[in-house]
Parts: C-alpha cells; structure tokens; sequence
C-alpha cells in the first residue's frame, strides 16, 4: 500500500493555476487499491468537511463515494453563487447516477449564471447532468453573438465547431 499522505497531496495539488492547470487526477484514482481507496476516502471527506475545494469534490465524485453525499449535500447548501451550486450538485448527480432534485438545482441556478466567463466554463458541468431539459437550455446558446459562449455550448453538447469557427 502507498503511502495515504503521498496519494493525498499527488491526488489534491495546491489549489492554484500552476498546479491545477489541466491537472486530472482520474488515472491515480483508478490506480488505487480496494485498501488504498477506503483510507483516501475517510481523508478526503474530512478535508472537505473544512474546506469546500471542488478538486476534493470531483475526486469524491470519480471514487462514487456515497459516504461523501452528507458533506456534498453542505457544500451545496452554502455555495455562496450558482456556478458553485452547479458544481455541488453536479458531483451529487453524479455519484447517485442521476437525481432530479440536483437537476432541477442547476436548471434553476443556470439562469442566474449572468457573467460570461462562469458560463462557459459552467456548460461542461451542466452537459453532465445528462437531462433534456438542461441541454436545451445549453443549446439556446450555440449561435450566441459572443463566439466563446457559442463555441463552449456546441463543444459541450458535442455539436460540430466548424461552422462557428469560419463565422
């Protein structure tokens, strides 16, 4: 067994644009033992219980950690804006293979995403949600005037760039 501290700062770098940057850490949470993946569990659940760092969420989320649902459920409840709301309950969609509540909490809170960049980089969490209602509002932004919100709703939604791309 690898040592859980190791894991846990190779699994969670510093919460900064050096260190985040196209960071993913799916291929060491899919390397992990049954033994390794309980303890990181239990750690990771007791980081986010002090901070709300969505990384510890998103990993939680690819561990489809049910036991982190309780502590995903608060974080939630005191995301401060909706891009973060959105985030919370995407991950608690996830684990549960779907949930109509944490749809219906995005759908809601996608209409009070108003800045233009935490709308674009919010489609690929909404698109996650895998619900009709959601991507139709997605796709109500493919001809947007603004070529990065067009653009990060087609890609989001699997819809061919081309076009957008010669306009």
């Amino acid at each position: 067994m690898r040592n859980i501290p190791d894991l846990i700062q190779e699994l969670i770098p510093p919460n900064n644009y050096q260190s985040r940057n196209g960071f993913s850490n799916e291929h060491i949470v899919l390397s992990l033992s049954e033994k390794e993946k309980v303890e990181v569990e239990r750690r990771l659940i007791e980081m986010l219980d002090e901070t709300d760092d969505d990384l510890i969420g998103e990993t939680l989320a690819i561990m489809n950690s049910t036991d982190s649902l309780p502590i995903m459920r608060k974080r939630l409840e005191s995301a401060k804006n909706p891009s973060q709301k959105i985030i919370w309950a995407n991950y608690i969609n996830e684990i549960k293979g779907g949930d109509q509540e944490m749809k219906d909490i995005a759908l809601q809170e996608m209409d009070r995403v108003t800045e233009k960049y935490s709308l674009t980089s919010i489609f690929y969490y909404l698109s996650r949600f895998m619900d009709s209602r959601i991507n139709e509002k997605i796709r109500s932004f493919t001809n947007d005037k603004d070529y990065l919100i067009a653009y990060n709703a087609r890609t989001s939604l699997g819809i061919d760039t081309a076009d957008l791309i010669k306009r």
